[in-house]
């Protein structure tokens, strides 16, 4: 989802919303919701690296948008997304970084011949240090690698990162903002120092 407002100098809230999902249905339930609440509102259907461009190209030059995206897995969150919205020329970050997905499966995607996490954090594999290979290690050097590869874009990784588990001490995801500016992620943090969240 991409979130915007014409101009930087407007006061408005963000009224402009674009919404995508692989599923019709979704994606047109989304907009029926989103536009209930007065947004104006606008539907992609299809995969997000494949809605990507047409989306920015709605977004005027020089509107402050938001893009929250809410991949399944890590096998959806392309890192190429994030390199295309980074060309917007304001836009902040909010992700779903499913921590779940990467710790159950980071061993078995050492391995060449699968490609799940190839696009959260193209050339990954080749750069594991010898120290990091262990399963207990390897999670936070993936995850500490691909916001090291987010702030090589111009971002800084906000410091709160909302934890959310399933109740039953098992982290499930990490919200994570980034920006350009201070002043977004200044109000993030205010607003995220909550503690751990859970799905239940």
């Amino acid at each position: 989802m991409v979130a915007y407002r014409e101009s930087v100098a407007s006061g408005a809230p963000f009224t402009h919303v674009l919404v995508g999902d692989i599923e019709s249905e979704r994606a047109r339930a989304n907009e029926l919701r989103l536009a209930a609440t007065g947004a104006a509102v606008h539907s992609f259907v299809g995969p997000a690296n494949q809605t990507v461009d047409a989306m920015i190209q709605v977004v005027p030059f020089g509107a402050l948008a938001l893009a929250y995206i809410d991949p399944y897995n890590l096998e959806y969150l392309s890192f190429s997304i994030i390199e295309r919205l980074a060309k917007l020329q304001y836009v902040d970050f909010a992700v779903h970084f499913s921590l779940m997905d990467l710790t159950r499966n980071i061993d078995m995607e050492l391995d060449p011949k699968r490609d799940r996490f190839d696009h959260a954090l193209p050339g990954w594999r080749s750069a594991v240090p010898t120290n990091a290979l262990s399963k207990s290690s390897l999670p936070g050097w993936f995850f500490s690698a691909w916001c090291k590869a987010v702030g090589d874009l111009g971002f800084k990784v906000s410091g709160q990162m909302p934890l959310i588990s399933d109740g039953k001490g098992r982290s499930i995801y990490r919200l994570v903002f980034f920006s350009r500016h201070p002043v977004p992620d200044r109000i993030w943090n205010d607003i995220a120092r909550s503690r751990n969240l859970s799905l239940f």
